[in-house]
Formats: structure tokens, sequence, C-alpha cells
């Protein structure tokens, strides 16, 4: 499988576990977890997808200049039909993984922010990661309102595969 297609697949996951859910259990929000709820995990991975796509234009994707505190992470029908955007927009994506790319990223609160290079593939591999851990997140906070995602929602594939692996 190619990271574009598994990159998609995770959104289409999103899709289906926020279809289950109503604009009570999306807005949610527990003290144990600094207040965030389903909703701004969502915002932070659709951010992070946007990054990408604009990075592929301008060879410079920008992980920190994220959109914070929008309508996506408070109303659960805008961040279904974001979901829906970007996941068309990353399949219909022309991407070359082994292009290099300048990555920015702010590592720390002294100090200037940090440039990096990249290449498009290791970002792609970057984004299924921060993906699934915040698919993880939303997967607690999804059980903690009753709402049981499908099995291996937030769970890293590698997971996933060795598990597969030891019951056979």
């Amino acid at each position: 499988m190619n990271l574009l297609r598994a990159n998609c697949e995770l959104l289409h996951q999103g899709i289906q576990l926020l279809s289950r859910h109503d604009e009570r259990t999306f807005n949610a929000t527990d003290p144990a977890s600094y207040g965030s709820g389903i909703g701004a995990h969502f915002r932070h991975v659709l951010d992070h997808y946007r990054s990408f796509l604009e990075g592929i234009a301008v060879g410079l994707i920008d992980y920190d200049n994220r959109e914070r505190d929008t309508s996506e992470e408070k109303m659960l029908s805008v961040a279904l039909e974001s979901l829906s955007e970007l996941s068309r927009r990353m399949e219909a994506a022309e991407v070359d993984v082994g292009r290099s790319v300048q990555v920015k990223v702010c590592a720390s609160t002294k100090g200037d922010d940090l440039h990096s290079v990249s290449s498009f593939g290791r970002e792609l591999q970057f984004l299924v990661s921060h993906t699934v851990h915040h698919f993880a997140l939303v997967a607690i906070a999804s059980r903690m309102q009753g709402i049981y995602p499908e099995e291996g929602f937030g769970v890293a594939p590698s997971t996933l595969k060795f598990l597969n692996s030891i019951q056979r």
C-alpha cells in the first residue's frame, strides 16, 4: 500500500467514527484531557493534512501555521465536511514521495523555529503516526461517551501487524 492511500484510509476511518457521534459527544471534554475534546483532536489532525497539501506546491511544510479554535472543532457537521474534503484532496494529490521538502517546526518556546530537510514520503509517514496517535486519544474519548470505535482504530499499523502475526 502506498503512503497516500494509507493516509486516506485513516481519514476514512475518522469519517466513519465521527458519523456515529452527535454534537454532544463530539463536544464533550474531560479535565483529564486538558479540555481537549474529540473535535479539537480532529481539527488538529486536519490542520496537519492541510499543511502537508499546501507544502506540495511551495516546497515547505509548516506544521505550526495552523488554525485553532475553529468551527471544525465545535461543529460535527463542519468536521465531517472538512474530513471528506481533505480525503478527496489527498486522494487526488500528485506527490513524488522521494522529493525533498523543507519542514518548519517550533521545537521549543525559546529560540528560533527549526527548518529541516525531509521528503514528502517521510512526511506522509509522519502523518500516519501523528494521525494514529490522535485517533488513539479520540478512541478513548469516544469510549468515555459510549461510542466504541471499530477494532484497530487508533492503533499503530505495526502493532496491528504484530497482533495479527501472533493470532495465527
